[in-house]
């Protein structure tokens, strides 16, 4: 009897993490040992010419297969919600890059992704814009880049509350409002156009993080930012709208 193949490797998926109002997905590329080969070819079949190119534009293997991977997994997970085929899904790019499903899908699922140290995050709502991040904590593996990162992103009150840390649990509490507050950049649209240092995150009260008012941030009771369980060495950023104000139409039915 010939023992039958193994089947493609197609991502490890991990445990995702719970967000209020936010379905997320999170995946590992490369198996926990790592046995297995990354199932390039399963990725790339549902994938556009456009994202094909920008795949074979990376100079790293572990970042091509990390791109290809993400976007394998945010089709197959629209798929599972709308009689779309993962090869079929289009979508649009605001001026600065931001994605969405094409218009003529008529979809109301907004989205974000992202992807850092092999492991990718996915975020997907009906209705309310979201940003996701996750970020490897290792990537900071000595003072002085931690040192740059602080001046770079950290308004002076976060840069004072950090103060008393030192070593691992001041650089992992730098990476975590790193990636707040990249997942707020990329719900607004806005990426790294935006002035890091001039967004402030504090304590919310209950055990999390609420935006401060500030020029870039004008409605801060607008957004709710989670810092949700992450994989050991990485940190996670999630930043939600608030739901839509129900419309004249929908109130008086």
């Amino acid at each position: 009897m010939i023992p039958l193949a193994s089947p493609p490797y197609d991502g490890h998926r991990l445990a995702a993490p719970r967000v209020p109002g936010v379905m997320t997905v999170m995946g590992r590329v490369h198996p926990p040992d790592g046995a297995e080969a990354p199932a390039e070819d399963t990725w790339r079949a549902v994938l556009s010419h456009d994202e094909l190119r920008r795949a074979d534009a990376f100079t790293l293997d572990t970042d091509r297969q990390a791109f290809q991977y993400t976007r394998w997994l945010l089709r197959t997970e629209l798929s599972r919600r709308a009689p779309v085929a993962p090869g079929e899904w289009e979508f649009v790019f605001s001026p600065i890059g931001k994605p969405a499903i094409h218009p003529r899908f008529a979809s109301d699922i907004e989205f974000s992704l992202s992807h850092s140290g092999g492991v990718c995050l996915i975020g997907l709502t009906r209705g309310r814009t979201v940003g996701v991040d996750v970020q490897i904590c290792d990537a900071l593996d000595d003072p002085e880049s931690i040192r740059r990162l602080v001046t770079k992103c950290l308004s002076p009150e976060e840069r004072a509350a950090l103060e008393p840390l030192a070593g691992r649990k001041r650089r992992d509490a730098v990476v975590q409002l790193w990636a707040v507050k990249e997942a707020y950049a990329k719900a607004v649209g806005l990426g790294v156009r935006l002035p890091f240092r001039q967004i402030a995150l504090g304590p919310d009260g209950r055990g999390g993080l609420a935006l401060r008012p500030t020029s870039h941030v004008p409605d801060p009771a607008h957004w709710t930012c989670h810092a949700p369980q992450a994989p050991p060495g990485f940190r996670i950023g999630v930043c939600v709208a608030a739901p839509a104000a129900p419309t004249a139409t929908a109130r008086n039915q």
